[in-house]
């Protein structure tokens, strides 16, 4: 082994190099968990922060492993390899799945197909069933704020234009096809609106209006925002126009109830449900429950194999 090679090869060796990795890495984690940002766990640098601290435990374990057994006899030299195989395993886990696992958030909309870049199929919402409980049975309780009686979203998936396959996901039931999770949320629920525009010679306009992005719209001369009313369960599109640093209601549109401003004129089109849901890959899964497995093997070995070879020394010395 050349002096370079031998040097860092003591370095990553070194608890002096393990430590403070396991203790930035476990910061970090920390910080990732209380102000959530899925995409940290996939950047380059902190998968390759915990592909040197798997080295660094590996080549910890080849340099000791002798001397444990030398000292402390070969029950505790296999707990501690399998404890730490067990631990590489679970970051070899991790980064794989980092590098090859994905998560979105997408909002499906009833009689739509969402596509999802790098998913191979198309997913469409055909219908979105909701079941609400009734105020009168709670009547203590904010229903709103609490999962629906029923929520099943009918899912067609596409593949080249055609029907793959047919699936009802819910809050709680994801559907699972080809190691792709869909799972649709609990409350991100709601309406989508289309609002048929006339302006002053007849010529009608469709404008979408989804609650997540509110579109602007020239009306009688002045911009006015569209907002979909339809989180407070009413179908019906508030339109606002700005007044100073404030927005000021111009009135409401609904079915059957257009609203006239200037010489347009605005209807409510077609309205349908939506769902947000979360679609995501994690093919890391398995190899986390048996680095799991293994950690948990090796210390129980470790210990057990431990406290009988006290009790033996103990009885010896007796």
């Amino acid at each position: 082994m050349s002096g370079f090679a031998a040097q860092l090869f003591r370095l990553l060796a070194s608890l002096k190099i393990a430590i403070p990795l396991l203790v930035l890495l476990t910061g970090v984690t920390i910080l990732g968990s209380l102000f959530p940002t899925p995409e940290l766990f996939r950047t380059k640098w902190y998968l390759g922060l915990l592909g040197i601290l798997g080295l660094s435990l590996l080549l910890i374990t080849i340099q000791h492993a002798p001397l444990i057994l030398k000292r402390k006899g070969r029950n505790a030299m296999i707990g501690v390899i399998t404890t730490h195989l067990g631990i590489l395993v679970v970051i070899a886990g991790v980064i794989y799945g980092g590098f090859t696992g994905f998560r979105h958030e997408v909002r499906l909309i009833e009689g739509e197909a969402t596509i999802i870049p790098g998913l191979p199929f198309v997913i469409q919402l055909d219908e979105l069933l909701i079941e609400e409980y009734r105020q009168e049975d709670f009547p203590r309780m904010n229903l709103a704020a609490l999962p629906k009686k029923q929520q099943d979203s009918r899912l067609t998936l596409l593949k080249n234009g055609r029907e793959w396959a047919a699936m009802i996901a819910a809050p709680g039931r994801p559907a699972r096809v080809d190691g792709i999770t869909i799972l649709p949320a609990i409350n991100d629920l709601g309406w989508v609106f289309e609002l048929i525009v006339t302006d002053a010679l007849g010529r009608e306009k469709t404008v979408p209006v989804r609650p997540w992005s509110p579109p602007l719209i020239t009306l009688g001369g002045q911009q006015v925002m569209a907002h979909g009313k339809g989180e407070t369960g009413a179908r019906e599109i508030e339109i606002l126009a700005r007044d100073g640093e404030q927005l000021a209601s111009l009135g409401v549109v609904a079915e059957g109830r257009p609203l006239t401003i200037g010489e347009a004129s605005v209807a409510l089109g077609t309205v349908r449900r939506y769902t947000g849901a979360q679609v995501y890959d994690r093919p890391q899964e398995p190899i986390l429950v048996w680095g799991s497995v293994l950690m948990f093997a090796g210390l129980v070995w470790h210990f057990y194999f431990r406290h009988r070879d006290r009790r033996r020394e103990g009885k010896s010395d007796a």
